[in-house]
């Protein structure tokens, strides 16, 4: 998902006032199994993480008080 699908999907779904979203793109962790005939080597999915930066108007929403 891009930054505008994710700030049109809290707004829309939601009704969210978002002020901005960034986002960071992680690669997959890379693992190796070594066994006694052969080493396999496989690779986890990369994935991607969005910090939502919400409008002043909010509320604190789950935040014990």
């Amino acid at each position: 998902m891009t930054k505008h699908e994710i700030k049109e999907y809290l707004t829309k779904i939601y009704n969210l006032p978002v002020k901005k979203v960034n986002t960071a793109n992680y690669d997959g962790k890379r693992k190796r199994i070594i066994g006694k005939r052969f080493t396999v080597y496989y690779k986890y999915k990369d994935w991607k993480k969005a910090i939502v930066t919400f409008d002043s108007s909010m509320k604190q929403v789950g935040v014990k008080l």
